[in-house]
């Protein structure tokens, strides 16, 4: 099985991905897929809410919420019929350092598809009729999501652990905010910061390199922006001084979110493949993990438990999520630090690692089984934020191979670094809040693993979220 993994010509790497950069800036990579007729699409551009000031949270979301709203050449609904009438689909999102973008058509409509996706990020008209039907549309959403634990302790946990750092603050904002945001708000930040520097485009399906290159440099790589500026550097984040603990008070809940967690390994950095593996143990493996399966199946005190390890250009975190009857919220809890310093202190076995290091390697291949699958591989890559799926199932079924740097044997990250990533760095028993109501834990820094970021969503008597 291994073998054949290795021997698979669909499983995208360095040999076969086409890279062409263009004068304005951006990056184009292609990946043919000669038994498919459609063509998929994926690709990241600036901005993104990172790059938003305090008095217009929630503009890059908005902005790009807006951009298929109309443009100078299309109105509304034509600019809908004519992607629809290819077959075609696009959807467009903000996120903290970009703005993504996914799109599919057929081979015969990549020129033309991609004529439009130029237009709609060059040429975006703000229609306003259409800007208040999606300011309205937000500041649901952000009604929606006041009232939903979840929601609530995931931001808290976000505010606690990041503080003032931009990635403290949701994408979407803050309705107060963003009930003063103007249309011409949404065309100088367009203007000042949409543009083809920094754009990475992948284009994977049943078109050849040559066809998608010529295709893309009569469009998007013909994209100018003259007036486009730079996106603000990331400041750094500061390390947490101590366990950060926050309370968010939800009225008539009946259940209780709770968010725990931690800075994670940098994405591309040569413990992010061991941290992968320990998630997996700890929150994921068979849709449960050790937290799932010792606080849901065992003691049945959650009615969800898992883990999440974050990927990204900027600093990410690892989390825990349980949603729990606030009653059995100590117990959960302390199911939960126990697993973790069980995780810190004892090594995994030999079975278990081989369990999970299997479905790790299972799985992605599944995920590029589609043409949207590779795309988005590629672009993630040559972004910065994953790395070559050769690389990743070579690390993974080879143990002695140096996955992502060759200071680091793999054998030994896997073996002996868990205690050391996600164990001594960042829990041990000196991180047990009180036996109080806690929705969210996150140690400080990956170098003091006595430092955590704690908090809870419940009833009116107690919250916390970090």
């Amino acid at each position: 099985m291994t073998a054949l993994l290795f021997s698979n010509a669909t499983l995208p790497g360095s040999d076969d991905i086409t890279r062409q950069e263009f004068a304005n800036g951006s990056v184009m990579l292609t990946r043919p897929n000669n038994s498919s007729p459609a063509v998929a699409i994926r690709g990241y551009l600036p901005p993104g809410s990172a790059a938003e000031n305090p008095e217009k949270y929630g503009l890059a979301n908005f902005m790009t919420s807006m951009l298929m709203a109309g443009t100078s050449r299309h109105a509304f609904r034509e600019l809908h019929d004519e992607i629809e009438s290819m077959g075609a689909s696009l959807s467009i999102g903000a996120g903290g350092l970009a703005t993504s973008f996914a799109g599919q058509c057929l081979r015969e409509d990549l020129s033309h598809f991609l004529k439009i996706i130029r237009e709609v990020f060059s040429e975006p008209s703000f229609p306003a009729k259409q800007f208040q039907r999606i300011k309205t549309q937000l500041l649901t959403v952000l009604a929606i999501q006041a009232q939903d634990t979840a929601a609530m302790a995931d931001q808290a946990f976000d505010r606690a652990i990041y503080r003032d750092h931009p990635y403290a603050i949701p994408d979407l904002g803050f309705a107060p905010i963003l009930q003063l945001i103007t249309r011409e708000d949404l065309q100088e930040f367009h203007q000042r910061l949409m543009g083809p520097k920094g754009m990475v485009v992948a284009i994977c399906g049943g078109v050849q390199p040559e066809e998608a290159l010529e295709a893309y440099a009569q469009t998007l790589g013909a994209y100018e922006n003259p007036n486009q500026q730079p996106q603000p550097d990331l400041p750094p984040v500061e390390p947490l001084r101590g366990i950060v603990r926050k309370h968010v008070l939800l009225e008539e809940k009946s259940q209780t979110d709770l968010v725990l967690g931690t800075f994670a390994p940098k994405t591309i950095g040569p413990d992010y493949l061991a941290a992968q593996l320990g998630n997996e143990i700890l929150g994921q493996f068979g849709m449960m993990g050790r937290i799932g399966e010792a606080v849901r199946e065992k003691a049945g005190l959650a009615y969800y438990a898992q883990s999440e390890l974050g990927s990204g250009l900027g600093p990410t975190t690892w989390q825990v999520f349980a949603g729990v009857n606030p009653k059995n919220l100590k117990k959960a809890i302390a199911l939960i630090l126990e697993e973790l310093k069980r995780f810190s202190t004892e090594l995994v076995s030999e079975e278990e690692l081989a369990d999970v290091r299997s479905a790790l390697v299972g799985r992605l291949p599944l995920s590029l089984e589609t043409n949207a699958g590779t795309a988005s591989a590629c672009a993630d890559h040559w972004r910065g934020v994953a790395t070559l799926c050769h690389e990743v199932l070579h690390a993974l079924v080879h143990p002695d191979f140096n996955a992502i740097d060759s200071r680091v044997s793999f054998p030994q990250v896997i073996r002996e670094g868990f205690t050391e990533v996600l164990g001594a760095q960042l829990f041990n028993d000196r991180v047990l809040p009180n036996t109080r109501s806690l929705n969210s834990c996150a140690p400080s820094t990956s170098v003091n693993p006595s430092r955590m970021t704690c908090g809870q969503l419940t009833r009116p008597s107690m919250a916390l979220k970090s």
